[in-house]
């Protein structure tokens, strides 16, 4: 579009024009859109209104760059609606962005963004990160402290796995009050924390009544975490199972069996989709394989020695007999 230049020895000769007159702006593009531009952008005005609007380009810009009709009878000092003249008060607020926009030939202004509200959204992305990175740090402890009782309860320290144990849930419910205030951060580490915790209850609570923890007896955890534990402890189980066994105590060994083969019934019934818990579900399959094998041969190896054990006895010479034998050969 035509644009006031800065150099005044440039601009057009309205010097020879008539006082009443007609401007067809001329653009650098092409034809077909000069063409379309000369009935939309037609500006009629007096000569002197011209040259004072050409000595403030920011005005003249204005003038022929909007579709708005300047009547020949308007004062010479008019401004193009829309544009406010400087110092007349009609500043816009700070923190607004505001637009022109055309209705009916009359400008108006309206607010495109609201700063205050994009600086509530920065302080509260910026609380949100900020408690993020708090939650994973602390959510590290209780996974540290879970795993700790995990190995003293294979090496039967109760009393330091329950010590272990206590500190880990203190932990966990001093993050409780984070993830109730920004819910999305509990799919993270704190998920996977919760998890950890609960594997390491029912791993205890196994050793201690020879039953499955239920999940009320654990509040911190949702449904879906429970079941993530409960999976993982099913490998702590197989790893007990296989340390019994090599002291020959079957009744153990099968009541770890009795327990995973439970537990593989119930989840049969449920229809999981892919995921973490498909994932562990899976591997429940090979370690109730796993702890059926291990049974197998404690029960073989039992039964070879019982058998091994019987052949003995049954083929043992009499007391002296060896003796008596040894003799008669030293007569002859």
């Amino acid at each position: 579009l035509y644009r006031p230049i800065a150099d005044q020895s440039m601009k057009p000769p309205f010097n020879m024009l008539s006082s009443r007159f007609r401007i067809y702006p001329t653009f650098s593009f092409c034809r077909h859109e000069t063409l379309a531009c000369r009935n939309k952008f037609q500006v009629q005005g007096d000569l002197e209104v011209l040259n004072k609007s050409w000595q403030q380009p920011s005005t003249a810009h204005r003038v022929f760059c909007t579709s708005a009709f300047v009547p020949p009878s308007e004062p010479s000092d008019a401004k193009a609606p829309g544009v406010a003249s400087r110092g007349s008060g009609s500043a816009l607020a700070p923190g607004q962005i505001t637009a022109a926009s055309t209705a009916s030939g009359a400008m108006s202004e309206r607010v495109l963004l609201a700063n205050s509200d994009w600086e509530r959204m920065g302080a509260y992305l910026a609380a949100y990160d900020e408690t993020r990175e708090g939650v994973i740090k602390r959510c590290r402890d209780v996974q540290k402290l879970a795993k700790q009782a995990v190995y003293s309860l294979h090496r039967g320290d109760m009393q330091g796995a329950a010590k272990q144990l206590a500190k880990a849930e203190a932990v966990a419910a001093e993050i409780s009050p984070s993830i109730a205030k920004y819910p999305a951060l509990r799919s993270g580490s704190f998920a996977a924390a919760v998890e950890e915790y609960v594997e390491a209850r029912a791993f205890a609570c196994f050793l201690e009544e020879g039953r499955l923890i239920r999940s009320d007896e654990l509040p911190l955890a949702e449904p879906e975490e429970f079941l993530g534990g409960v999976l993982d402890f099913t490998g702590e189980l197989n790893r007990y199972a296989i340390a019994r066994a090599t002291v020959r105590d079957s009744a153990a060994v099968q009541l770890c069996r009795d327990l995973v083969d439970a537990l593989m019934g119930r989840f049969l019934q449920f229809d999981l989709r892919n995921g973490s818990l498909r994932k562990k579900y899976d591997s429940l399959k090979y370690t109730l394989k796993k702890m059926e094998g291990t049974l197998y041969e404690l029960a073989l190896t039992e039964g070879m020695g019982l058998k091994i054990s019987s052949e003995a006895a049954m083929g043992e010479p009499p007391t002296g007999a060896g003796e008596v034998e040894r003799g008669e050969e030293e007569d002859m």
